[in-house]
């Protein structure tokens, strides 16, 4: 596993001249707008005069020097973070992407949430390391207007050996990546493990895959999954295990220690699972043609039957009418 040597110190990466530009006019906007309302909208637009006038032109330069300084420490908090993100990532012969935009990464937020609805930014790549893998922070937003949820999460893929049937881990913990999407799996896809396993995990698989899920799915795996990613949500998607973690701060060592760790594991125990894994109803092929991404699985094997869910439609269309049934209940008890 990378690791950072013991008391390096990571290069600071320089920042560009376009942000401190973007910056520095953006205060001067903001105080722009301060001082045409201290100065005009006040005096002439409300017709202040006097010590209110005074008053009220003091709190608009104020105000607009609060906004200038809550931003730039902003930025650059911001600025300093992708800076360290960037020297962890150089540290350990990866390389890193501060905008990825709306690439397409794959697995069930892509499926469910539309591209305009969804970003992805500081992109870790270190798919020629020992470990390969790739990782992203996916922000994306679950509804419509006053409905709306934001949620961010720190996606990692890691590449398998060969094609597995879709098989889909939500920790029921809560609050995971899998369990926020508008759509889950239904109740036939759903599939009950021995002991512990589904009293943490919620477990879903292609209808007529459960001795498919049973070949990936052995004890031993399940014991590292129990033991390194109960708070996590993963799912196979062809040749590719996608794990969700929390917006994890991969500059702090602790946390960067364990999301290599887990990945370390994840990659060991799933490649060993799915390496010999072969779809007995995918269309068979001539021995001697070449094996192709898409060849191994049936169609089938590539999907969970989806529901939606009902409570986050309701919400969005109850959130706007709760100001209109306070003012009502208001009215009636006013009399």
């Amino acid at each position: 596993m990378p690791t950072l040597s013991v008391g390096a110190t990571a290069p600071r990466a320089e920042h560009g001249a376009r942000g401190g530009l973007i910056l520095v006019a953006a205060s001067l906007a903001t105080l722009g707008i301060a001082g045409a309302l201290a100065f005009y909208l006040l005096p002439v637009g409300f017709g202040l005069t006097g010590a209110i006038l005074a008053l009220a032109q003091v709190g608009a330069i104020l105000l607009g020097a609060a906004l200038v300084a809550s931003s730039t420490i902003t930025i650059r908090r911001h600025q300093r973070r992708r800076a360290a993100l960037a020297a962890v990532a150089a540290a350990l012969g990866w390389e890193y992407r501060a905008d990825i935009g709306d690439h397409v990464w794959g697995g069930s937020i892509d499926e469910q949430i539309d591209r305009g609805s969804r970003t992805a930014r500081d992109h870790l790549d270190a798919r020629r390391s020992e470990i390969p893998f790739d990782s992203v922070e996916l922000t994306f937003v679950v509804g419509d207007r006053e409905g709306a949820t934001v949620h961010t999460v720190r996606a990692v893929r890691i590449p398998l050996p060969s094609e597995a049937p879709r098989i889909t881990l939500r920790s029921r913990r809560g609050g995971g990546a899998l369990s926020v999407l508008p759509r889950r799996p239904t109740g036939r896809s759903r599939f009950r493990l021995e002991g512990d396993f589904s009293d943490v995990f919620d477990v879903s698989v292609p209808m007529g895959y459960e001795t498919d899920a049973l070949y990936v799915l052995t004890p031993d795996l399940m014991v590292i999954l129990l033991d390194a990613s109960a708070d996590l949500d993963l799912e196979i998607v062809d040749s590719t295990l996608h794990v969700y973690f929390p917006a994890v701060d991969l500059t702090d060592d602790a946390e960067l220690h364990r999301f290599l760790t887990v990945i370390a594991a994840l990659h060991d125990r799933f490649g060993r699972r799915t390496l010999l894994y072969r779809d007995e109803a995918a269309a068979p092929l001539d021995p001697e043609a070449y094996r192709r991404d898409g060849d191994a699985l049936a169609a089938s094997a590539r999907r969970v039957d989806t529901r939606v869910r009902w409570w986050p439609v309701l919400a969005a269309v109850a959130t706007p009418l709760v100001p209109m049934l306070i003012a009502v209940a208001w009215l009636l008890f006013a009399g």
